[in-house]
């Protein structure tokens, strides 16, 4: 009987080896499995350079890279392949460093949310024009009434403010000259090279997520090689591509940082790890605003958040069509997940509603959420 129990006892190791091995090589197949088809997706959609990553637990499970981030739109001959350390403009997905970066100047004391947008000079004029234009984000706009930062920053600018969401781009765009205003700076120096904005973004983010692949602005002296590495836009229209106008912007709140697949999964481990910031910012951070009737409104500070068959999903896309750049980062909280998106065309964009959330409409959200969330359930 000795003998009997010792076999057992020394199977056990065995067991717990094969199973970690089998589980190992299920996640292999499986990001195998994702990989062929999300390549099948990008070339139906036209993306010809794709980078991609996937977290899990605070760890870089995964990332991959296909097609050309430069190519002779001639006789479509590849000079450059898409690489995980390959810069793309990353279009609105700055959002959600501008949410961490003003929730982290509040707790320093540096800013008060509650501050209204209209003192900052020149807010008559701009408003005046975006109020009177025939921009949709200028609809239902009130210039008389009091518009908080927090109200910029949650996107319930438009209609009563505080009370409704409508996306709004333009508005947060005038953040950066916000900032200057608060730093007694002209706010000329909000279009300078590199703005007070995107130095604070580099010193309250970047630097303290490693994130050296990625630049704040266009003019990061000390990020050159990322300017000089970053992909090309490119437009696809009737069966050809054109090369769009390389960028070069400032740092304006609603755009303008370069990153990498492989840069933006350092920040996103360091969002989850507490390296940013304290529990109370976080907190904030995802909680989405809130309607007069208390129901949740679809944007938290600089992210949206939904709920989809449910699950909770945090998330924010980018698109530039004048740049030829789109991007997706989503966020499955509740299973410790997350995937990022970079490309060099507009194929990711799927035209998500202005005043929803509905990532669920995007075809690559779609295909990694069926492989790694809802299949497994």
């Amino acid at each position: 009987m000795r003998y009997i129990i010792l076999a057992v006892l020394l199977s056990f190791p065995y067991v717990a080896i094969s199973q970690n091995v089998s589980q190992q090589k299920d996640t292999e197949q499986l990001f195998k499995t994702f990989s062929v088809e999300l390549d099948s997706l990008r070339k139906a959609n036209h993306i010809p350079g794709l980078a991609a990553a996937v977290v899990t637990d605070q760890e870089l499970a995964w990332s991959k890279s296909y097609g050309s981030s430069h190519f002779d739109t001639g006789d479509g001959a590849t000079f450059k392949a898409v690489t995980p350390d390959t810069p793309f403009w990353i279009a609105s997905v700055t959002k959600t460093f501008l949410g961490l970066l003003f929730l982290q100047l509040e707790e320093q004391s540096k800013i008060d949310l509650n501050s209204k947008i209209n003192d900052m000079p020149g807010w008559e004029n701009f408003c005046g024009w975006l109020s009177n234009s025939n921009i949709i984000f200028g609809q239902n706009l009130h210039c008389d009434k009091p518009i908080t930062i927090r109200n910029v920053l949650n996107h319930t600018v438009n209609g009563e403010p505080g009370t409704e969401f409508l996306y709004n781009p333009i508005m947060y765009s005038r953040l950066s000259r916000y900032i200057e205003y608060v730093y007694s700076n002209p706010i000329s120096t909000a279009e300078g090279r590199h703005n007070t904005m995107a130095q604070l973004t580099q010193e309250n983010i970047l630097g303290p997520a490693g994130m050296d692949r990625t630049m704040a602005g266009m003019w990061q002296r000390e990020k050159a090689l990322v300017f000089f590495d970053m992909a090309q836009g490119f437009e696809y229209t009737e069966g050809g591509y054109s090369r769009k106008k390389h960028l070069e912007r400032h740092f304006a709140g609603g755009a303008g940082i370069v990153s990498t697949v492989n840069d933006l999964a350092k920040y996103d481990i360091a969002l989850d790890n507490g390296t940013l910031a304290s529990d109370q910012v976080m907190e904030k951070l995802f909680t989405p605003a809130v309607a007069p009737d208390g129901s949740n409104l679809p944007y938290a500070f600089g992210w949206y958040v939904q709920y989809y068959k449910g699950e909770k999903l945090i998330w924010h896309s980018g698109w530039d069509e004048k740049a030829g750049f789109s991007a997706l980062y989503l966020k499955v909280p509740e299973r410790n997940l997350t995937l990022i998106l970079l490309a060099n065309s507009e194929g990711i964009w799927w035209g998500n509603p202005l005043n929803e959330a509905k990532v669920e409409g995007s075809l690559f959200a779609q295909l990694f959420l069926s492989h790694f969330v809802f299949d497994t359930k």
